[in-house]
């Protein structure tokens, strides 16, 4: 029988196989080479549309400068002579042949002024209404236009060139063209012109979707419409490139698109499909009668030859296996030994792993370049890669660095977060963001902000994680720099509030107080010493007095008592206090002072500041009911604009720096942050009235200095006050004598708001012998004063009073009559009240509440004068 001996049998196997793995390779190679030959075709196509691109936009370029360099020949006198810019244009015969269509000359309003060729019956005409006239106007430089039909050449369609001619001092005086027909022996027709292989040609669209350039010249200046041409949309959308694609009529092209830089338009190549790859159809005819002659001549070779034949093919596919447990890039490269389609199949692939390589290069290092540490961890969660960022933060090797190792550098109270937020999201694959601090190459730990996500690998499995992280120091402590300079910002605002509504209280308190006083003065004074009511006057005297004294207070807290600031020394006004400040500490806490042995010399009134003393003694005094030690001392400090900075008030300057400090019972930081407020006591009710402090507060401010707090429970608190340094010699103050009060006749105008005090006051002075003319605010101030024409001698004025106020009074009075004596009066005693109506002189300024005798006496020792 035919197939039953071995040697058939062998031969039928041996042919079986040589066809199944020649049919193998021949097919693998195939494929391999189609792909390969069609990648290249498409490149090839995509280089050569560059290139025409190139040449596209090289000439456009040329375009544009030849008409720039004609418009720097055409000077403002040209544009005013068309006759002499008709002869300019007639002579450039350069541009001339750029722009076959014509060249143009239009005037500023759009009129056109000469043309080359010369065409008589258009000169004169308006072209303003020109799309590409008003477009070079409003952008002030070069423009090309969409297509659009010639005038003078029955319709063909042309591109207009234009540039706008600036005068000498750069505003436009005219614009010129240069048109192109597209049906003309031009550049764009030229290339309209060339082919690729049979049926190939080249076709150029502006952002209009208008054809510029075709092989078919009935489709020239024609558009488009969206739909009808996929690749151009696509193209107008952004896209260039190479695809396979169908033509209307369904013909499949392989088409590349390209955007010009010089003008936006579109060039797109297009080249049949069965053209393109006709060397692929032929090869694999080729393919096919090679696969077909090699099976046949198999059935003639003898069975040695197989071994031979195949050895190859078994020696790649063994390295391919092997391929995963290789290291180097040497030993992953296939060997080749054979020149055949398996030997092909070998440098391919071996170029392929060379690519690879390079791509892995190139990517780590974009990676290491990256101002982002990034890390990657495998599915084992171990890290396998640390970018150089990481390595340059952390100061480690990478080998230190890889596995668990990198986890040493999180801090220890932070790494159970860490490891938990870690844990649960690699459990679950999702992604996770925390923040820790990590240790920094120069040993100190920086917060970190840790980002990663979970990412698969080719086979679409999960492979691990990859992440990065950002220090975020810096914008931490910014934002805690910041919220802290909110904080004291805020602290500023609301005690800047509470003086102002306490100045207000304690004018409106004076005023009453005024009347109160000054009625119980005059009783006090009409009753006879031994009668039974003198002494219930008396307390309302001394209970008025106390209210008084509130009133100073919070005239204190809110800045606007009456200062006498000379040059002082410092040191000197505590060494004035250390005896009375011996017998207010009790016994069982222990008082120090100590003193700067540097002058001190600030500029303050000594009083005021002697009470700012005594409060915080007293105040240190109650914080130690169990004993402790009080201490009061004076340095002599330099701030500079650091110190500003950091605690968010001040000014830089030399400064005499007073501490009050004790070892008390101390503050939390809720109380501390309302201490100077007033009103505001921890004491016991009855034992405090909640304004030394803030008295404290506006003397220091008051003086151009700052008072700052530090205090915790149980360790105390420490008071410091800084005083800006005078360069001027300390000086001591003696107390004015105090006079009588004596009458007179002369007459005074009364100008008060307040009826009670009005009346009061104005019953006063009648009382001992003035007369007395009464006004109720400003302006009626003014009219008495002018009825009484030139009869008063003295001026009594309230300053805050509705209408006119007090100094504008004042101010018109004097105007009036400019030696007329005058006396101010206030429930607001602030020292800018003596210094603007008054210039300083305290005996022009009265302090409600007014006591009588104080009045009388200024009033007779001003007129005396």
């Amino acid at each position: 029988m035919l197939f039953t001996s071995m040697k058939t049998k062998m031969t039928l196997a041996v042919f079986l196989l040589i066809g199944f793995l020649m049919t193998v390779s021949a097919v693998t190679s195939f494929l391999f080479f189609e792909k390969t030959f069609k990648q290249n075709i498409s490149q090839q196509q995509s280089v050569l549309l560059d290139s025409l691109a190139t040449q596209i936009d090289d000439r456009i370029y040329d375009f544009t400068a030849e008409l720039d360099n004609l418009a720097h020949l055409i000077t403002p006198e040209l544009v005013n002579n068309p006759g002499e810019a008709q002869r300019l244009m007639d002579t450039r015969q350069r541009q001339r042949a750029f722009f076959d269509n014509s060249l143009f000359l239009f005037s500023r309003s759009g009129k056109l002024l000469a043309a080359t060729p010369q065409e008589l019956n258009f000169i004169g005409r308006d072209y303003s209404f020109r799309d590409y006239f008003k477009k070079t106007l409003k952008r002030r430089t070069n423009y090309i236009s969409p297509p659009f039909p010639s005038v003078q050449r029955q319709s063909r369609p042309i591109i207009m060139f234009t540039t706008p001619i600036f005068g000498h001092d750069k505003e436009i005086i005219g614009v010129l063209g240069g048109s192109i027909d597209l049906r003309e022996q031009h550049f764009l027709r030229s290339l309209a012109a060339l082919k690729l292989g049979q049926k190939g040609f080249l076709s150029l669209y502006d952002s209009q979707r208008n054809v510029l350039m075709h092989p078919d010249k009935k489709r020239v200046l024609r558009q488009d419409p969206p739909g009808g041409n996929e690749m151009l949309d696509r193209a107008l959308r952004g896209f260039q490139g190479t695809v396979e694609t169908s033509t209307r009529a369904g013909l499949p092209v392989l088409r590349s698109v390209k955007r010009l830089k010089s003008t936006g338009w579109i060039l797109a190549v297009s080249y049949p499909v069965d053209e393109a790859y006709q060397a692929v159809h032929t090869a694999r005819n080729y393919f096919l009668a090679g696969s077909l002659g090699a099976a046949l001549l198999s059935l003639f070779i003898v069975w040695p030859f197989m071994k031979y034949l195949t050895r190859p093919l078994i020696s790649f596919t063994r390295h391919l296996e092997q391929l995963p447990a290789m290291g180097e890039l040497a030993q992953r490269l296939a060997p080749v030994t054979s020149e055949d389609e398996i030997g092909q199949m070998a440098r391919t692939f071996n170029r392929m792993l060379l690519e690879l390589e390079r791509s892995a290069d190139f990517y780590l290092t974009l990676f290491d370049s990256f101002p982002t540490m990034i890390w990657r961890v495998g599915t084992d969660g171990r890290a396998n890669y640390f970018n150089q960022t990481w390595l340059d933060f952390t100061g480690s090797p990478l080998e230190k660095e890889l596995g668990e190792g990198w986890c040493k550098g999180i801090h220890p109270e932070d790494r159970e977060y860490w490891l938990r937020t870690y844990q649960d999201a690699f459990d679950l694959r999702t992604p996770f963001q925390m923040q820790y601090r990590l240790r920094h190459q120069d040993g100190g730990f920086r917060w970190v902000i840790d980002m990663g996500r979970p990412f698969n690998g080719l086979d679409g499995s999960f492979a691990g994680y990859i992440g990065t992280c950002y220090d975020v120091t810096d914008r931490l402590q910014a934002e805690e720099e910041r919220r802290a300079l909110e904080h004291q910002l805020t602290q500023s605002q609301k005690m800047e509030a509470i003086g102002t509504l306490t100045g207000g209280i304690a004018h409106d308190f004076n005023n009453i107080l005024t009347a109160i006083i000054g009625y119980s003065t005059m009783i006090q004074l009409q009753l006879a010493e031994a009668h039974p009511m003198q002494g219930k006057v008396s307390e309302i005297l001394r209970a008025s007095e106390r209210a008084a004294n509130l009133t100073r207070s919070l005239l204190a807290y809110s800045r606007k008592q009456v200062s006498n600031p000379v040059p002082v020394g410092v040191n000197a006004i505590l060494g004035n206090l250390e005896v009375m400040l011996r017998h207010l500490i009790p016994e069982h806490i222990e008082f120090r002072m100590q003193l700067s042995p540097d002058g001190l010399s600030v500029l303050a009134d000594s009083g005021q500041i002697e009470q700012v003393i005594m409060n915080l003694a007293v105040n240190a005094r109650d914080a130690m009911a169990n004993g402790g030690i009080l201490s009061i001392g004076t340095d002599q400090i330099m701030l500079d604009q650091e110190f500003v900075a950091a605690h968010g008030y001040g000014v830089p300057g030399s400064y005499a720096l007073i501490t009050v400090a004790d070892t008390g019972v101390g503050m939390d930081e809720k109380t501390r942050d309302r201490i100077f407020e007033p009103f505001f006591t921890t004491k016991e009710p009855g034992k405090g009235t909640g304004l030394g402090l803030a008295m404290v507060y506006g003397i220091v401010k008051q003086h151009g200095g700052f008072i700052n707090c530090y205090s915790e429970l149980g360790q105390g608190t420490v008071f410091r006050i800084y005083l800006p340094l005078v360069d001027l010699p300390a000086r001591s103050e003696s107390a004015p004598e105090r006079a009588s009060a004596r009458g007179g006749n002369e007459t005074v105008l009364l100008v008060e708001d307040d009826v009670a005090i009005r009346e009061m006051v104005q019953e006063l002075l009648q009382d001992f012998g003035y007369r007395v003319i009464t006004a109720v605010d400003g302006v009626d101030a003014v009219e008495k004063f002018r009825e009484a024409a030139g009869s008063v001698q003295m001026v009594i004025l309230d300053v805050i009073m509705p209408r006119m106020n007090g100094r504008d009074a004042y101010q018109a009075i004097a105007a009036l009559s400019p030696g007329v004596k005058a006396i101010f009066m206030s429930g607001y005693t602030a020292d800018i009240i003596t210094d603007t109506l008054t210039k300083g002189d305290a005996r022009h300024f009265l302090s409600k509440p007014i006591k009588i005798n104080e009045l009388l006496v200024k009033v007779r020792g001003l007129l005396d004068e």
